[in-house]
């Protein structure tokens, strides 16, 4: 499995590469079908309860999530817009934290992940950005790497049922 993780010249933009051994297409459901993000999305120590995930499943459609620490019971909210969707291929997102009560608490950033297929599995280059300073920038590697993990974890179980 591939986990290399680099930032862009410029330094504002996270890059991050993983492979899985699975179809471009099963990766991809498990970004976009709300049954499955709430097994992976978040890093360890987190819980993405199916409750608090909705999402306008379209282009320009928007999502809101929140991430619950499982030992504080603090909440994170977040949420965007679907900028696009191209199954099993591509798909990109704003990406901003906010309040419990939707307000924007960050900038916002975007998100893209693009699948392709690579040997007899799918390489997955996600990209987000920009990051106001290094600091944000890290935290946001430092989680996302705890979701792959997961993710890599998630798919595993979907390997093995095929």
């Amino acid at each position: 499995m591939g986990n290399p993780a680099a930032q862009d010249p410029d330094g504002n933009d996270l890059l991050m590469v993983r492979d899985f051994p699975v179809p471009p297409q099963a990766v991809y459901d498990a970004w976009a079908d709300l049954t499955h993000v709430t097994d992976w999305w978040g890093p360890e120590g987190f819980i993405v309860p199916a409750d608090r995930v909705s999402v306008d499943e379209r282009v320009g459609g928007s999502y809101r999530a929140c991430m619950v620490n499982t030992i504080t019971g603090d909440e994170l909210w977040w949420g965007g817009v679907l900028k696009d969707i191209e199954p099993p291929t591509r798909m990109a997102m704003t990406q901003q934290w906010q309040g419990p009560d939707g307000a924007p608490a960050s900038p916002e950033t975007l998100i893209t992940v693009e699948l392709a297929p690579h040997h007899e599995g799918t390489r997955m280059t996600f990209r987000q950005g920009p990051f106001q300073d290094r600091r944000d920038l890290d935290g946001h590697e430092s989680g996302w790497n705890s979701s792959f993990d997961r993710l890599s974890r998630y798919l595993a179980r979907y390997r093995g049922a095929s």
